[in-house]
């Protein structure tokens, strides 16, 4: 079982590098850097991580196309990636759509539009000239002037059955939401594996990682309180919905959209039941924790990355997690 960890932009940089120094010397080297908007930037932080330390590799997710034009998408990419040749893949996601529209877009036809901006980014990173005319870009003989010294990965953060199937049709790997069950991961993989096999795909190399929202504490409890705020920020997103009723667990997503609206987190925790925290994160001492990502392995994932709840000092109290053997 591999086990990750995700930064989501929210601590101060120094401390976020600091700590993935500290987890790097632990034994972990394998970063995602989420792309949330108004945060801390993927891009950047990765290229720091990677030149911190030769032995990590690193994901910025999940970038949105309805937010980005492929060409510098192309460009950063593989600037990181002939910065650490084969230490650099890519997760592409809709994006939430309550801070796209707070940023004037909105989620119009996703599966068309992820199609298109992995199709031109493969046709830049090749170097030949691009012609494309996709629903939110063109291009018309664009090309890179260098090209990745590594092939690039391509993941997909899908959470609904069409993007799920588009992920084994056309990508190299998924990574799943956070808060997810371990039920709803194994339900959403062999979706998946139904793309795969549509595309005559079965066997080619495909990494299945999901997001876990984690905290560890000696007495476990501060640990659920943690992962309960965590959960409150990831249910915001509307594309959850279908996970939430998979459980049977009563919770109102209205309301806690509502107060994520407002950036109220303490009132959009308080919606979130002990039942909830149980059965869509990992939250316990370090023993309990370990037995609760073992299920999240079984349930089908190669990787598991982990959203780190708490403060720094619960987050430098789980590492060894990552200890060999």
């Amino acid at each position: 079982m591999r086990i990750g960890i995700s930064f989501d932009g929210f601590s101060e940089f120094g401390e976020t590098l600091a700590f993935a120094t500290a987890a790097a010397q632990a034994g972990c080297t394998a970063f995602w850097m989420a792309d949330h908007l108004g945060y801390r930037d993927p891009i950047v932080s990765c290229l720091a991580f990677l030149l911190a330390d030769p032995r990590v590799t690193v994901v910025p997710t999940a970038v949105s196309p309805y937010l980005r034009h492929p060409m510098p998408a192309a460009m950063q990419m593989a600037t990181l990636a002939e910065a650490a040749p084969g230490r650099v893949a890519l997760a592409l996601g809709v994006g939430n759509p309550l801070f796209l529209a707070e940023s004037g877009e909105a989620v119009d036809k996703p599966i068309r539009v992820i199609r298109d901006f992995v199709q031109g980014l493969r046709g830049l990173w090749s170097g030949e000239p691009v012609y494309q005319d996709a629903m939110r870009f063109q291009l018309q003989g664009a090309r890179m002037m260098f090209q990745p010294p590594a092939p690039i990965p391509i993941y997909l953060s899908p959470m609904k059955p069409q993007m799920l199937r588009l992920a084994g049709t056309l990508a190299d790997g998924l990574v799943l939401s956070a808060g997810l069950s371990a039920g709803f991961v194994r339900h959403s993989l062999a979706m998946a594996e139904a793309g795969l096999v549509a595309a005559g795909r079965q066997g080619a190399p495909f990494r299945r990682a999901g997001y876990v929202s984690f905290m560890a504490s000696a007495d476990g409890r501060s640990a659920v309180e943690g992962v309960r705020r965590k959960l409150a920020f990831l249910f915001r997103n509307r594309f959850i919905d279908d996970n939430l009723a998979f459980t049977g667990i009563p919770i109102d997503q209205e309301a806690i959209i509502a107060a994520m609206a407002k950036r109220d987190y303490d009132a959009a925790a308080r919606l979130i039941p002990d039942d909830a925290v149980d059965a869509f994160g990992v939250a316990g001492t370090l023993a309990q924790c370990r037995a609760k990502l073992a299920g999240f392995a079984e349930a089908g994932l190669d990787e598991i990355v982990l959203l780190m709840a708490g403060e720094a000092a619960d987050h430098h109290y789980a590492l060894p997690l990552f200890a060999p053997g």
